[in-house]
């Protein structure tokens, strides 16, 4: 933890880029606007650029339109001297964010999860927050500017994601307590809920149902697959809807303890999304294959076809199902 050397760096310092993994959640684009807010709010210039486009899902939240997508020709205003970056294991998750650094740019880094290298100058990490945006509202809470409406959207929404709408295991008290002040501070708790986890479009409707009829078993029934090719993602229907969350159906089956929901994209490279229930530790799942995030969500990326896809995953997870299934044989005897 160097909260006292970021909030230095924030206070002396300008010209801030702010970035994120590829294919950022809720936790990263929340993250990265509420230091934006923070930012302006102290006349610092900063830019927000990452890989890919954020997902709509997050439009309602205030600034998300300054969120730049990476392109060869992107102009920023100034020359950063200072990089945060949000809720990233590493700089490689950046992807071609990375080739707006200059050289002797000062990087600071900003997470919650295990798998992080400890990779910034600055590194503002703790394992025990539910979300990346909590450690954010500690840094705005220490600074002494009092949290706005859109700034408490922000952190909300990445603690309702990365937390799991308060059910997965790094739901901590504290987390309560935050989440209370954020609604104190303006934010509509209730609007969130209801948009990001009961409204969908047609398209996402329809897009779920393909990706349930790919459904595939292994293990016997502990590991399911599910997957899009690119063909239905560039689509006219595919290209619309909103895929968060989708992992979770087939991890509610009964008696699966891993899911994985597989995403061609054109490049060649397949993107991995897995959730896990108790058994299976999927951070090491990713880590095998350069990604990171939590024991019982992660991600990373895969180079090849779907099919060769998992068949690495599968070995990968197959490894610790076989390690679960004899210890439990065990256990019986």
């Amino acid at each position: 933890m160097s909260l006292e050397k970021l909030k230095k760096i924030i206070r002396e310092d300008d010209n801030f880029l702010i970035s994120s993994h590829i294919n950022p959640d809720g936790d990263s684009i929340g993250g990265m606007l509420a230091i934006g807010w923070l930012l302006d709010k102290l006349s610092k210039k900063n830019a927000i650029v990452i890989d890919s486009a954020p997902s709509e899902k997050f439009r309602y939240l205030s600034g998300f339109e300054r969120i730049l997508k990476y392109s060869e020709d992107i102009k920023l205003s100034f020359q950063p001297k200072n990089l945060i970056v949000i809720d990233a294991p590493n700089l490689e998750r950046m992807e071609r964010v990375n080739l707006l650094l200059p050289k002797d740019i000062t990087i600071i880094n900003i997470d919650h999860h295990k798998s992080n290298s400890s990779f910034g100058d600055i590194n503002y990490i703790d394992f025990n927050a539910g979300a990346s945006t909590e450690i954010i509202y500690d840094l705005i809470l220490s600074s002494g500017i009092p949290l706005d409406k859109d700034a408490a959207e922000d952190i909300y929404t990445g603690i309702v994601i990365d937390t799991g709408r308060f059910r997965f295991p790094n739901t901590t008290p504290k987390t309560f307590e935050i989440a209370a002040k954020l609604l104190e501070a303006g934010a509509r708790t209730s609007f969130i809920a209801e948009w990001l986890h009961h409204t969908n479009s047609l398209e996402t409707i329809k897009g779920l149902g393909v990706l349930l009829n790919s459904l595939e078993m292994n293990m016997d029934g502990r590991i399911a697959f599910v997957h899009f090719d690119s063909s239905y993602i560039k689509g006219k229907e595919g290209a619309k809807m909103e895929t968060e969350g989708f992992v979770n159906y087939p991890l509610s089956i009964e008696g699966v303890e891993v899911a994985v929901l597989l995403q061609e994209s054109e490049n060649g490279k397949i993107r991995v999304s897995l959730r896990s229930k108790d058994k299976i530790n999927v951070n090491d799942v990713a880590g095998a294959f350069g990604g990171g995030g939590h024991a019982k969500a992660a991600g990373c990326r895969i180079k090849g076809t779907i099919s060769e896809a998992k068949r690495l995953l599968l070995q990968e997870i197959g490894k610790r199902i076989k390690e679960i299934k004899s210890e439990e044989l065990r256990m019986k005897n």
